[in-house]
């Protein structure tokens, strides 16, 4: 099964439209990845948050040549202090790393590029037309590597990372099929090029080494449960465990933990495990869409299909009892 751009999508709006808390609509967050002006110049937009997105401190257009760096987009939209030679950016907006506090509270500057963690800092990133810089003050205490994150949706599948855009996979545990097909047919309207949709037996190695991937299933799904088992090393704050869910704050706290029968969906992303450069690599990313039973996984397919404007700038989200939540919080 295979989507085009402009591929119909019967059904889709009808269902989307009575998601109880979304947004109506498929559409891309307003203030991450709004379509442009027709008259507009090739532009990125240069996103700063804090606190693992969940206070935002602004969301700028800013126009882009075949030179522009990301050093160069946020230093026109913010006061910006940087070190170690101007390679390394130590405050935005007088919000800094350097101090003493910020350091004994283990706080710092983060960037990520279409909601990638890159292998090359600010200064050496070049933008492209569409693409997201998106920077967040946050503790590293208990991850200090978070690879990948979900708030800056539909990114990285529709401009990729460093100009490189990889095909989309929707790959399903048997049985949701149709839930795969809800996810494929709303990226394709969104914009995203190459969209197909494919079950677990029919992915070569080859796809799932060099593919963004987007995983769809409960947590004894073997893909999930692949990337579930080094939870810790691939930065995520959600985590199955013995039968339930449990979900960290930015210390390492656990701050709620779900069972089977409670269903509660999960939306977390990391870069490709399946990547023979290995995680960091700043290329591929798969995306967990599962929960703690069946309903968890509608929760979470239904909110990624038609709701993604209520998790902007998060770096994960659960859905509980029809909330969506950010997470860590």
């Amino acid at each position: 099964m295979r989507f085009r751009a402009a591929a119909g999508l019967t059904g889709i709006g009808v269902l989307v439209s009575l998601l109880a808390g979304c947004s109506p609509g498929i559409s891309p967050p307003q203030g991450v990845n709004s379509p442009l002006p027709a008259d507009q110049s090739p532009s990125a937009r240069v996103v700063v948050t804090r606190d693992f997105g969940n206070q935002l401190i602004l969301s700028e257009l800013v126009p882009v040549d075949e030179n522009t760096t990301a050093l160069d987009a946020i230093q026109q939209v913010a006061r910006v202090e940087t070190r170690y030679g101007g390679g390394f950016v130590g405050a935005i907006n007088g919000i800094t790393s350097q101090h003493e506090g910020a350091y004994q509270e283990k706080k710092d500057w983060f960037v990520y590029f279409n909601g990638v963690s890159s292998n090359v800092g600010a200064l050496d990133y070049t933008l492209h037309p569409g693409d997201i810089e998106h920077w967040d003050y946050r503790n590293w205490d208990f991850h200090q590597f978070v690879p990948a994150i979900v708030g800056d949706f539909p990114e990285p599948f529709m401009h990729g990372h460093r100009g490189v855009v990889y095909p989309t996979l929707v790959v399903y545990q048997e049985g949701w099929e149709e839930e795969a097909g809800q996810l494929a047919g709303s990226l394709a309207q969104l914009g995203v090029a190459d969209v197909s949709v494919k079950s677990a037996a029919e992915l070569s190695v080859s796809e799932k080494e060099s593919s963004n991937l987007m995983l769809v299933g409960t947590a004894d799904f073997p893909l999930i449960d692949e990337i579930n088992q080094p939870w810790d090393r691939l930065g995520f704050y959600c985590h199955f465990e013995d039968g339930s869910l449990k979900v960290f704050d930015g210390g390492g706290e656990v701050t709620g933990e779900y069972q089977a029968g409670d269903g509660v969906g999960v939306i977390q992303a990391t870069q490709s495990v399946w990547n023979p450069k290995g995680v960091g690599a700043g290329e591929n990313v798969v995306w967990m869409v599962s929960g703690t039973d069946d309903a968890g996984v509608e929760a979470a397919t239904d909110t990624l299909a038609g709701c993604s404007a209520d998790f902007e700038y998060a770096f994960s989200v659960v859905i509980v009892d029809g909330e969506i939540i950010k997470v860590p919080r």
